[in-house]
């Protein structure tokens, strides 16, 4: 497995890169390339990354072990906790599966005090939703981010301190660290484009920390963190039950089959795959677990754009290797398949970003526009089921997602979703 790791990312252009795993009682982890390709510094075990969005499962973990203290009840509404803002009847439940309806808002730092969250949140006033709470799915970092601010609210505490006293330290999470000053204790991987260059800054936003924007982890102790899901011990059999239940169907399948109270779920060979992957600038990671093998697996590397490609091949083989499951290919395109283009023809928004979709000689073609000009364009190439595969993966953001439509009851497409990220029709 050792040189299948070093040769994938070799391949993909990875600088560094680990991998571990946990199967039953036995852990395995891996490391390859180089954490700094400026000084030559190697990837070892306790190399710490950047892991993104995965971040999100441990914000929703805070929440549960709220909820098992009974300082928080997940089926209220947030607003008894946060009553300056806007959240209507909006529950923790919602926000952990993302159905909260809140759009994924914006990519703003609002400071390094520890007022960041709460300084983040009130930057959503004014962004309309997206749809009512429960009644649609759309991944949103802004969702988790009024998960942090609840956090802070019950406890006292800013999030990286919620963080550390209510997970970090009593599941013995070392090598997890989301405070600058705290990553000075270890090595770290800075993050590299291709061309091995150092991206700058590190960290982009203290204010989105609850979903992504700095945590750090080895994939060692991303795999620890993933092994709670399946034995508890810090969490309670009750929120276990809860954060495995599945509350929205995804339409963008690529992305996920549903999502839960944090993780999402996938089904690979008949068998439910839970978790949850993420990617900063500096860094990208997957972390899985299957709670019918008793396994638990992880990557993390340091390209960002090549982290679900690299995710993809080596849990593939992994999993496959321990339990014989097979991950399901990503699909392909028919080219006998013809859909009518018009449904989905239009203008779609989110905060800060306007798609686009236009439709010539019979065929979809989509453009992102951003605040600085249009972002990426492709080709939209149906599956089926009103999902389109994008010609270029750049679409997604190399995220290796599909592009789906929830259509509404006169035949026409109410939002648009990039993967995971809706935007409503205009």
């Amino acid at each position: 497995m050792e040189n299948f790791i070093q040769a994938t990312a070799e391949s993909l252009g990875v600088v560094g890169a680990q991998a571990a795993v946990v199967k039953g009682e036995t852990v395995r982890s891996y490391a390859a390339g180089l954490a700094d390709a400026r000084h030559g510094t190697p990837v070892d075990d306790g190399t710490l990354f950047q892991i993104g969005s995965t971040t999100k499962l441990y914000t929703a973990a805070m929440l549960m072990r709220l909820a098992d203290d009974g300082r928080l009840d997940i089926d209220a509404p947030v607003s008894g906790h946060l009553p300056e803002h806007d959240l209507g009847p909006i529950t923790a439940r919602h926000l952990m599966s993302m159905t909260s309806g809140l759009d994924n808002g914006p990519y703003v730092d609002t400071g390094r005090g520890d007022d960041c969250v709460a300084a983040y949140v009130r930057r959503l006033a004014g962004i309309p939703p997206l749809f009512e709470p429960g009644a649609g799915f759309g991944y949103s970092n802004a969702s988790t981010v009024v998960s942090g601010l609840l956090v802070e609210r019950i406890t006292g505490r800013c999030w990286d301190d919620a963080l550390r006293d209510l997970l970090l330290e009593p599941a013995g999470l070392a090598r997890t660290a989301s405070l600058a000053d705290e990553l000075l204790y270890h090595r770290v991987a800075l993050g590299h484009t291709r061309e091995r260059e150092v991206v700058k800054p590190f960290f982009f936003s203290r204010g989105l920390g609850p979903s992504g924007s700095t945590l750090c982890a080895s994939a060692l102790d991303l795999v620890a963190f993933g092994r709670l899901f399946l034995r508890g011990g810090v969490l309670s059999a009750d929120a276990l039950k809860e954060i495995h239940t599945p509350h929205a169907e995804v339409p963008a399948r690529c992305f996920a089959d549903h999502w839960c109270a944090g993780p999402y779920l996938k089904i690979w060979d008949g068998v439910r795959v839970y978790g949850h992957s993420g990617t900063t600038p500096s860094g990208s990671s997957t972390l899985n677990w299957i709670p019918e093998h008793d396994l638990v697996v992880a990557t993390i590397v340091n390209v960002a754009e090549r982290g679900y490609r690299f995710a993809d091949a080596v849990i593939r083989e992994i999993v496959r290797a321990e339990t014989g499951v097979v991950k399901p290919a990503l699909p392909e395109p028919d080219p006998g398949l013809s859909v009518a283009p018009e449904p989905y023809t239009g203008r779609y928004g989110a905060h800060d970003l306007l798609y686009e979709v236009t439709a010539a000689d019979g065929r979809l073609h989509a453009v992102i526009h951003g605040p600085g000009g249009s972002l990426a364009s492709t080709d939209l190439l149906p599956l089926g089921e009103h999902r389109f595969l994008p010609a270029d993966d750049a679409f997604t953001g190399h995220h290796m997602w599909d592009v789906a439509f929830v259509m509404g009851a006169d035949g026409r497409a109410i939002r648009l979703l990039n993967g995971a990220f809706a935007a409503r029709s205009l």
